[in-house]
């Protein structure tokens, strides 16, 4: 990745914002489109072109943002186009230069959390008798939000548990205790999470790139509904 301006170590990184609404040409080969950057959160990209059926799922693009940071150069691959717009993934690289206030890209989740055993603040290790059931709100690579509509004992002295997540499909991990709190009724709790087998990191990181798509469809769907009531 290149661009202008200083890139010295010591200097505190930008946030992933500054490519926000930039002019940006995408290039593929024997073809150049230039269009606008709409979307910079997670692991996607998105950049609004009126070429965008030009381009076809799984090609390789060079991208050049012109931003106030500088001139941006990095290549990717179309992991999606919709009405208006491709979302290419966001290359290793990108994060050397920038940065996102979360560490890991949190999407909403349907899913289930089976609790099969809890470590308490006192390091007492207990294993249940039959797996607590929680359901997920939102989940990342490293992390997940659980809510219950009782409180469980085992939950409000858990400093750690192990569980296995569902979400169509299942993996084993631990979680440590962030926060409680109660919310409408509801238990609901944040957790740090930690994927046992690295081999299911590859599925959970496909989820989240699909749930990413799926809230760029709907925030331009709602953006062309305004324009057009306005």
């Amino acid at each position: 990745m290149t661009g202008k301006g200083s890139t010295g170590q010591d200097k505190e990184l930008l946030s992933l914002k500054v490519l926000l609404h930039c002019r940006t040409v995408v290039e593929k080969t024997n073809f150049v489109s230039t269009g606008v950057m709409t979307q910079v959160e997670g692991e996607l990209f998105e950049v609004e072109l009126g070429e965008f059926e030009l381009f076809e799922l799984g090609e390789k693009v060079k991208l050049t943002v012109y931003s106030p940071a500088g001139i941006q150069t990095f290549h990717s691959i179309v992991f999606a186009k919709y009405e208006g717009a491709i979302a290419v993934i966001q290359p290793p690289v990108v994060g050397q230069r920038f940065q996102e206030k979360r560490e890991f890209y949190r999407v909403e989740a349907d899913g289930v959390a089976r609790v099969m055993r809890v470590v308490r603040d006192s390091g007492e290790v207990k294993l249940l008798a039959a797996p607590l059931e929680a359901m997920l709100s939102d989940i990342s690579l490293g992390g997940v939000g659980l809510v219950t509509a009782d409180a469980y004992p085992e939950l409000e002295a858990a400093k750690r548990l192990g569980a296995v997540i569902d979400l169509g499909f299942t993996f084993a991990c631990d979680l440590e205790m962030v926060r409680r709190e109660r919310r409408d009724q509801l238990f609901v709790y944040g957790l740090k999470m930690k994927v046992l087998d690295p081999e299911m990191l590859r599925p959970l990181r496909a989820f989240l790139l699909r749930r990413q798509v799926e809230k760029h469809i709907i925030s331009r769907e709602e953006s062309s509904r305004k324009r057009g009531m306005s």
